[in-house]
């Protein structure tokens, strides 16, 4: 019989996932790209992808390295980006309340390159 119970993405606070990212997981920023140009900042060390494009043959859906998923809010995107990467295996999640909470968890801003 199958097995009707809804699927669960995985997610972290933002203080985890900054701890997890000290320990050599990737933050990965699916922020849609006008919500990342107004805020004129990105975290230091995320990979940066467009939500638009991201898709099966992107190189992180092969990355060994466990990988944090993160939007504005983190609602629907970043659980998209997340479940496309649990898909492909990959050790992901997504951080609950986005990239509002890890600025609010005083995670390491950089300026966008203009």
């Amino acid at each position: 019989m199958p097995d009707n119970s809804p699927f669960e993405i995985p997610a972290l606070s933002a203080e985890q996932a900054l701890m997890r990212q000290s320990q050599g997981a990737v933050l990965v920023d699916m922020r849609k790209p006008a919500a990342r140009a107004a805020s004129g900042n990105a975290m230091v060390g995320a990979e940066i992808r467009d939500p638009f494009t991201f898709s099966h043959d992107d190189p992180l859906t092969t990355s060994p390295l466990p990988l944090i998923v993160f939007c504005v809010h983190g609602h629907e995107v970043s659980q998209f980006g997340c479940a496309l990467l649990l898909v492909h295996g990959r050790d992901a999640c997504y951080v609950r309340g986005g990239f509002e909470a890890l600025v609010a968890a005083s995670a390491s801003l950089e300026d966008l390159p203009q």
